[in-house]
């Protein structure tokens, strides 16, 4: 099953890169211990020969090298133009480079210049480049049969040929550095019998121009992040901080983003790397492997289900930590659904099952990942997640307008009130009734005030007639869709069913916002399932926050009343805002027995007393 889950269906366009491979050799003389190494001394085009007469070729690329003391085959290392090699710094300006200027030469390179380790050579080399205009980089290194590197070449970043791709319409075309064909390199070789490395080669005439010292941090050259900083950047990102604010966190250790010596792109390609390291065995499986450990580390408290197809290969998944299932017993009466988060590697829409807490906070009742968004894809995801709390539905659903979605929770949960999010429903109304909208300039106020300010049903039923009438909307298809929809969406319909202060699935998207600081488009499954558990661990940190803010801190008073003190003593810091605010606002208005129609509605046999509500200094409103 590991090896098939999410193939096929979610496959990954990997555009390899394409290398040409010319067939070229160098042959060096004279590299074992017994015998010193000539010196070679150039001739016409890229042909060189040492001091015995015997021809060196170096062309675009190096392959292989032959030992000639022991007629051993030895590897020869060939360095593209992006990468590395282990172990060496970069020098990142020309203060750097002016570090070397007390080097055996005035910081200039020179034949049989001698140096005490290949680094050094490097360094040295490096910084002479940098002070001087241009980039380069290590075109081969030549190891022996001990994998021991003793020869290795230093190259103009313009050496070589252009290649010419191929035009295509489709293909995106990237802005590439031209070669010039340039002959600069030098060569150092280790010298066993005198136990240092030796400037064998050299070359420093150009054949292009130059850059300023000032503009060589834009350069494209070798960009090494060492393993500290590599280290840096896997834990910041680990704690959710994005690419840009990694580089700004290591440009202030440096002083300036200038003085880093790579930039984001680099950052990137730190955690690509890191990300394949983890994509060596199946991602899903991976992802299933790391649910089981931590279902096992938590006593087997997890909730985990899989639904695959005939072809073995990963259709749904649902997954409920043990935190999540203690929530939903405390606070599951209302339940957010919301499928429109697709920020992972497989575009799968991901379901957090959200609600709200005591503190008025989002909390999650579980996580689903699901790969298509059918009425029969719902059901399977809805039957398991009851299943994992227990079999106990909420007593509200809130969801987006989706037909497969309300099918499936007829089906599922016949007793649970639907309610529809009225946010989704309103942003439609400028595109399905844009007519209007521009042809009678009071018909947005005439509308959202029928809607949203109608208390009763009684009230909402008189003014839609009297609205529809108005406007000649009795044929409108889609307001005659939304009106047979009302006991979803209209607050005078709602209004009486518990659903904690919501009418919309924000809580599901500000959730999904949520998600955003621990994942992104490139995320796999193994890793989405980590960072989705930092954000549980972090969402419930944040209610053990406001628990302590609750029962240590006394909250401020604005009334002063019996009322108000009894209600900061039982109500969360959240909860009890709410409560003040309504109670501040309620004290700004009387009400007292309207005796006039009263009176009138007992002459005419009535049985009720009517009451008038008002604020001082305004009208009596009924």
């Amino acid at each position: 099953m590991a090896d098939k889950l999410f193939a096929r269906m979610f496959r990954h366009k990997r555009q390899n890169e394409k290398k040409e491979a010319i067939d070229c050799s160098l042959h060096l003389d004279s590299l074992n211990s017994s015998e010193e190494p000539k010196t070679p001394v150039y001739v016409e085009d890229d042909d060189f020969v040492d001091r015995n007469g015997q021809f060196i070729n170096l062309d675009d690329d190096l392959v292989d090298v032959e030992d000639e003391s022991d007629g051993n085959e030895v590897e020869n290392e060939v360095e593209n133009d992006s990468d590395n090699v282990e172990g060496e710094d970069e020098i990142d300006n020309v203060e750097d480079a002016n570090l070397y200027e007390n080097v055996d030469g005035g910081g200039v390179p020179y034949l049989n210049q001698i140096f005490q380790s290949v680094d050094e050579a490097g360094h040295f080399f490096r910084a002479y480049v940098l002070r001087n205009g241009f980039a380069i980089k290590i075109q081969a290194s030549h190891r022996n049969k001990d994998n021991e590197i003793y020869g290795r070449l230093y190259v103009c970043r313009l050496y070589g040929k252009s290649v010419v791709a191929e035009s295509s319409q489709n293909k995106r075309r990237r802005e590439v550095l031209p070669k010039s064909e340039c002959k600069v390199r030098m060569y150092v070789n280790y010298q066993k019998k005198k136990g240092h490395w030796e400037v064998t080669s050299l070359e420093l005439v150009h054949n292009h121009g130059l850059v300023s010292p000032s503009k060589m941090n834009l350069v494209q050259r070798e960009r090494h992040v060492n393993t500290a900083t590599r280290s840096l950047i896997k834990t910041l990102y680990g704690s959710g901080v994005r690419n840009c604010q990694v580089m700004n966190v290591i440009g202030n250790i440096h002083g300036g983003n200038d003085k880093v010596g790579f930039n984001v792109q680099h950052v990137r390609n730190v955690l690509r790397d890191e990300r394949m390291k983890r994509f060596e065995i199946s991602d899903a499986q991976a992802g299933l492997d790391l649910l089981h450990r931590l279902n096992e580390e938590s006593g087997s408290k997890y909730f985990i289900r899989t639904e695959v197809d005939e072809e073995n290969r990963l259709k749904c998944l649902v997954w409920i930590d043990p935190r999540c299932i203690m929530a939903y017993q405390n606070f599951g009466d209302v339940m957010d659904f919301d499928t429109t988060y697709r920020t992972n590697r497989y575009a799968m829409p991901f379901v957090p099952f959200t609600g709200v807490n005591h503190h008025y906070q989002s909390v999650i009742f579980g996580f689903a990942l699901m790969r298509d968004e059918h009425a029969s894809t719902f059901e399977w995801i809805l039957r398991t997640w009851l299943e994992g709390v227990g079999n106990n539905p909420p007593l509200t659903i809130i969801t987006d307008q989706d037909q497969a979605m309300e099918s499936a929770i007829a089906v599922v949960l016949p007793n649970t009130t639907h309610l529809l999010c009225s946010w989704h429903i309103s942003q439609k109304f400028p595109e399905k009734l844009a007519h209007y909208y521009s042809a009678f300039p009071e018909f947005k106020t005439d509308f959202n005030n029928y809607i949203y300010k109608s208390l009763t049903e009684c009230v909402f039923e008189a003014r839609w007639a009297s609205f529809v009438e108005k406007y000649h909307l009795q044929d409108h298809k889609w307001l005659k869709g939304l009106y047979e929809l009302k006991h979803k969406w209209i607050p005078a319909y709602t209004r009486n069913k518990f659903s904690a202060f919501q009418n919309s699935t924000s809580r599901s998207e500000g959730m999904n916002s949520f998600f955003d600081k621990y994942v992104s488009s490139a995320t796999g499954l193994k890793e989405f399932i980590e960072n989705a558990q930092k954000a549980l661990a972090r969402q419930f940190m944040r209610e053990k926050e406001e628990d302590y803010v609750t029962i240590n801190l006394k909250r401020p008073m604005k009334l002063h009343t019996t009322l108000e003190y009894h209600a900061s003593c039982i109500y969360t810091k959240g909860m009890f805002r709410r409560f003040q605010d309504e109670l501040v606002e309620s004290s700004k208005y009387f009400v007292e027995k309207d005796r006039r129609v009263s009176e009138e509605g007992e002459r005419m046999g009535d049985v009720y007393t009517y009451y008038s509500c008002y604020r001082p200094m305004s009208e009596p409103t009924r």
